[in-house]
């Protein structure tokens, strides 16, 4: 049930909701099936109007609930932080809380709660310090991934283009002995590819990082869908005059399962 519930966040929301209450029903101590609520709960108060409210505290519950399951976890603190600086006062969303589980992830991981104290501070747009300490960062942990992907992120947002994928380019280049240095190095590659989309720069390397990503990427948890990934490549393509390659993805991303991403891919392959 909890498998499935993963499985259909990507797809189908309101699928993925019936599962998971099923999930957390059947065992009410799984602190991993509270957390998925969390982010599935998260996500239809993003996506709703009218039940927006009643579905954040559906999310900040499930998080709390997590947290109090397994206090020793760093993902299910970020989940429960991350709510808190997102979410406005009138759905729950709470600073104190926020920098609570923020000290508390220091804690248990230096690193990551510097991670996390950037995250915060980003939050609340203040981008100096932010970016202070992201550099700190990057000197301290300067032999693996993960700041210079959080680097090349925030460079995409303000659409630095050029500056990103330097960023990102640094962070495939690192080594990655960890499950969360793993996951950065691919997204990296994923992101690599995903800005030279946005910026229609450096298309033979961005290719060659989502070929990478899709080719190589492993199953884990946080890692961007590869279905995304050949849609990312199929903008590639098409802006290297490879429309053949490109309008075949389309039409077979036309198809899936995911209604944003086929929407988008029917979308696409008109253009061609």
């Amino acid at each position: 049930m909890l498998y499935l519930a993963k499985i259909y966040m990507d797809t189908d929301l309101d699928e993925a909701e019936d599962w998971i209450e099923k999930a957390v029903k059947a065992n009410l101590n799984d602190a991993q099936a509270y957390y998925v609520r969390g982010a599935i709960m998260g996500r239809q108060a993003s996506g709703s109007i009218f039940s927006a409210l009643s579905y954040a505290e559906k999310s900040v519950n499930s998080f709390t609930k997590a947290v109090e399951l397994q206090p020793d976890s760093i993902k299910y603190r970020k989940g429960l932080m991350q709510f808190h600086t997102g979410a406005p006062s009138i759905a729950g969303g709470d600073l104190d809380i926020a920098k609570v589980q923020m000290e508390k992830i220091r804690l248990l991981d230096p690193k990551a709660g510097l991670e996390a104290e950037i995250n915060y501070e980003l939050s609340q747009d203040n981008d100096a310090l932010a970016d202070a300490l992201l550099q700190q960062a990057k000197q301290t942990y300067k032999d693996i991934p993960d700041f210079f992907l959080q680097a090349g992120m925030l460079h995409q947002q303000k659409e630095n283009y050029q500056a990103a994928f330097e960023e990102l380019t640094m962070a495939i280049s690192k080594k990655a002995e960890t499950e969360e240095s793993v996951v950065a190095k691919y997204n990296a590659l994923y992101q690599l590819g995903r800005t030279a989309v946005l910026g229609e720069i450096n298309i033979n390397a961005g290719i060659k990082a989502l070929h990478e990503f899709i080719d190589e990427g492993p199953d884990m948890d946080g890692l961007a869908p590869k279905p995304w990934a050949e849609f990312r490549l199929a903008n590639l393509m098409a802006l290297n005059s490879q429309t053949l390659e490109a309008k075949t993805i389309y039409l077979r991303l036309a198809k899936t399962d995911n209604k944003e991403l086929a929407k988008q891919a029917k979308k696409a392959a008109k253009r061609i």
